[in-house]
């Protein structure tokens, strides 16, 4: 048994190909396989309506032609967008300096040459050891030290 879909597409496939290749009514089919297929009965379905009464079968012929009806092609305006209106924009904080941003004040610093009585940072300046995780730096901060690294 066919399912419906199928039954339906073969019938919407046939009834195309018997409309595109009709010939002229009084003209007789051009090749042997319309012949044959113009000697089918035409579709209809079973009582139950699930499949075809007779196979194989030809769609029916239309019963009057539908010509195309002309419609008028109504193109309508874009709206108007206005657009909003320009705003100022706020003056720019000045731009930090490029010393600044390679060294952040509170970045922590990579300490060298470490002896008893402190260590040099990158720059060679002379940390002070203050005691145990402390360190005091030029201008006289305390520092946090971790290792080799100081933060102040």
């Amino acid at each position: 048994m066919m399912p419906r879909a199928a039954l339906c597409m073969m019938l919407a496939l046939s009834g195309a190909l018997a409309i595109a290749q009709t010939p002229a009514p009084g003209a007789a089919p051009a090749s042997p396989e319309l012949r044959e297929y113009a000697k089918l009965p035409v579709c209809t379905l079973s009582a139950d309506g699930l499949r075809l009464a007779v196979e194989p079968c030809r769609t029916a012929p239309a019963r009057k032609p539908m010509p195309r009806r002309p419609v008028p092609q109504i193109i309508q305006r874009m709206p108007v967008v206005k657009q909003a209106p320009q705003v100022a924009m706020p003056a720019a904080p000045p731009s930090p300096s490029l010393q600044t941003l390679l060294n952040p004040p509170n970045a922590p610093k990579a300490l060298n040459n470490c002896g008893p009585t402190g260590c040099n940072d990158a720059n060679g300046t002379h940390i002070n050891n203050a005691g145990p995780g402390t360190a005091i730096s030029p201008s006289g901060k305390v520092c946090n030290r971790n290792g080799v690294w100081l933060q102040c």
